[in-house]
């Protein structure tokens, strides 16, 4: 089955030839286990799916699309949810677009519910009621999310509770994974509580998180607040009395430094909530204070200043781990290293609680433990195996430029979180992509420069003459320069393959040439002059100029809509026939404003909530031609004729009679939808 190219809240099925068809659905069922219940019994609420045939449901943990949500929030007193929600097991399958696997179910999907009855209920009929919120696919397109309500009653009846119905039989369903299991102490969730960022964070993007926080902590042991205290501690733990109690007091030194780093992530996860993280990462103004967070540790990684920690606490941890011996000796030594590292730790610390905030309240803690544990393990085995000190190499400029090189990779990991920002305000008004992908090769470039010693800094050390480079650098720096050289078509409107989820999504608009999927070279289309969210300009234009609108319904994180964008507009026929004979229009129809009144016009247009879809208008206002879903290059141009060879006779006055756009616009601002 295929499930790449999903658009999460759009979509409809469509047959050959790019005409309507019915969207698919699911019909839902709910029923107690248990009809007749007694007080204190804990039993399951089954809630059935049928899904339609060629369409899917998406599952309660799917990293990829829209999970399934539900709530049971209409309860009666005294029966509540508890334990977590188990589903049937679901199929999955990689998801090129999402870069995680898609966890769907075909024709049926089960999901049990935990329910408790206390016993202060008294005998009756109860009816349990809440929602399922589920998105249906095809291997085209999806269906808006759509929520319904469920219910199931239940008889409560009198007599003491049997042992063998004390807890909640699930039968073979499974747990869906952390994003759906962990809420609110194991209790079924409240509408909305398991979001789709969520679960795609635990599933997706946990062990790249977890690698992230390795490579952080193999980084900033090699920084030179670090790497030169090794031969220090090592020493100072090769004073004891033996190696047995010489690893022991390296084991505590080891944990201290962990406690200290957890500590402040489990502080960050305290702050942000179970489930805060994720709410707040979607907030432009976090992703603009995160890109200043990153800023700031990419000038001090540079050298512009100096970050550091009271002076009074530095000598204080310094003084005690001196006084103290033993287990009380490594304890400070541990806290010394914590606070005498920070002007060199505080970058990777801050990435990490950056990344953290993508995620779930676990991130932080667990970020923190794994960068902690793997800075803190090489000085445990260093006092196991002292002389494996001899191997390291000595202390020196190679460390000064790690330090730098690090500190043009803060910067542009600051670009992601400014673009995010941008992204939501104004749709890439400031950072479009080009523009980020073009500031990344200069950092990148510059690092490179860096590391083969033709780019110097105020603070280095003076040259050597002649300079040498080393091997390691040559690599790096090649590792940079490549990277830079690889994005450069990006320019251009390239793919980047994987990297293209780090920049902003692509525009037609953005481009002077751009490859395609299906091979030929394409024309420039920077020239394409679209109306955006403004159908009243273009059908004045129309007017005046007696061209037929071409309708672009699309939305703003919509792949599919990228997808033709990027591979089927810039087409040379498809390009031509946009640029010479349309009026262009192009309608967000998730816009945070006119999103749900230019959802209606789609829907009077073509018939269909589906994204992508495409419409050919006359100036008299009647369709001409429709399309909804993907297509090839020479597909879309067989629209694109079929929508000029109508005569305005020919065409449909299909959305004229029910409304104006400026009317259909108006009942939306009625119902307290902005305009812009």
């Amino acid at each position: 089955m295929h499930v790449s190219r999903k658009y999460p809240g759009q979509g409809a099925a469509t047959s050959s030839g790019g005409q309507i068809g019915r969207g698919g659905d699911a019909t839902w069922s709910a029923e107690a286990a248990l009809q007749t219940v007694r007080h204190g019994k804990r039993f399951a609420a089954h809630l059935h799916a049928n899904v339609e045939e060629g369409w899917y449901v998406y599952a309660l943990d799917s990293p990829a699309g829209q999970p399934l949500s539900v709530s049971l929030d209409s309860l009666p007193a005294g029966i509540d949810t508890t334990g977590t929600l188990r589903q049937s097991t679901p199929t999955r399958k990689y998801d090129p677009n999402f870069e995680a696997d898609a966890f769907f179910y075909e024709e049926s999907a089960e999901v049990r519910a935990g329910l408790h009855v206390g016993k202060e209920v008294k005998p009756g009929t109860y009816v349990v009621g809440g929602s399922v919120r589920y998105m249906v696919c095809s291997d085209q397109m999806c269906m808006p999310p759509t929520t319904k309500p469920v219910s199931m009653t239940i008889e409560v009846e009198s007599g003491a509770l049997r042992d063998a119905y004390a807890a909640v039989n699930y039968g073979d369903l499974v747990e869906p994974g952390p994003a759906a299991s962990d809420n609110s102490q194991g209790a079924v969730p409240s509408a909305g509580s398991i979001a789709p960022g969520e679960a795609a964070g635990e599933r997706g993007s946990l062990w790249g998180f977890l690698l992230l926080a390795v490579g952080a902590g193999v980084s900033a042991f090699f920084m030179p607040c670090i790497f030169p205290m090794v031969p220090l501690t090592v020493s100072y733990f090769a004073k004891g009395s033996g190696r047995g109690q010489s690893m022991r007091q390296a084991g505590v030194y080891r944990l201290t430094i962990v406690g200290a780093f957890t500590g402040l992530g489990a502080l960050a996860a305290a702050l942000l909530g179970a489930a805060g993280a994720q709410s707040i990462a979607a907030s432009p103004w976090t992703n603009l204070a995160i890109g200043g967070v990153l800023v700031a540790f990419g000038l001090s990684l540079l050298g512009l200043f100096e970050l550091r920690l009271p002076t009074g606490l530095t000598n204080y941890l310094n003084r005690q781990s001196e006084r103290q011996s033993g287990y009380a000796g490594a304890v400070f030594m541990g806290l010394t290293l914590t606070v005498v590292s920070f002007s060199c730790t505080a970058p990777f610390v801050g990435g990490l609680l950056a990344a953290a905030a993508q995620g779930t309240w676990l991130y932080p803690v667990l970020g923190m433990a794994v960068f902690s544990g793997v800075l803190a393990l090489p000085f445990v085995g260093f006092a196991l195996f002292p002389e494996a000190l001899k191997r390291l190499p000595s202390s020196g400029g190679w460390m000064n430029a790690l330090k730098v090189t690090l500190g043009f990779v803060e910067l542009a990991a600051a670009l992601k979180f400014f673009s995010n920002a941008d992204l939501v305000w104004g749709g890439a008004v400031w950072l479009s992509r080009p523009l980020v992908i073009a500031f990344t090769i200069v950092l990148f470039a510059l690092a490179g420069a860096y590391l083969l010693g033709t780019l110097r800094l105020s603070h280095d050390p003076p040259a050597e003459t002649p300079r040498r480079v080393g091997v390691g650098r040559v690599l790096a720096a090649a590792l940079f320069l490549g990277l830079a050289l690889y994005m450069t078509p990006g320019l251009l409107g390239a793919r980047l393959g994987s990297l293209d989820a780090y920049f902003p999504p692509r525009h037609a608009t953005d481009v002077g040439r751009l490859p395609t999927s299906s091979g030929p070279e394409t024309t420039s289309v920077s020239a394409l002059d679209w109306n955006q969210n403004d159908i009243d300009a273009a059908m004045a234009e129309a007017k005046e100029s007696g061209t037929p609108v071409f309708v672009d319904f699309s939305g703003y994180t919509c792949t599919n809509c990228r997808e033709m964008e990027a591979n089927v507009f810039p087409a040379p026929a498809v390009a031509e026939h946009l640029r010479a004979d349309f009026v262009l229009l192009r309608l967000y129809t998730d816009d945070a404003d006119k999103g749900p009144a230019l959802q209606r016009y789609q829907q009077q247009t073509v018939g269909t909530v589906a994204l992508p879809s495409y419409a050919v208008v006359t100036p008299e206002g009647n369709l001409a031609a429709r399309h909804s879903g993907m297509a090839s290059p020479k597909a879309f141009d067989a629209f694109l004729e079929e929508g000029l060879s109508q005569s305005p006779e020919d065409a449909a006055p299909q959305n004229v009679s029910r409304g104006t756009p400026s009317a259909l616009l108006a009942r939306g601002r009625s119902k307290g939808q902005g305009s812009n």
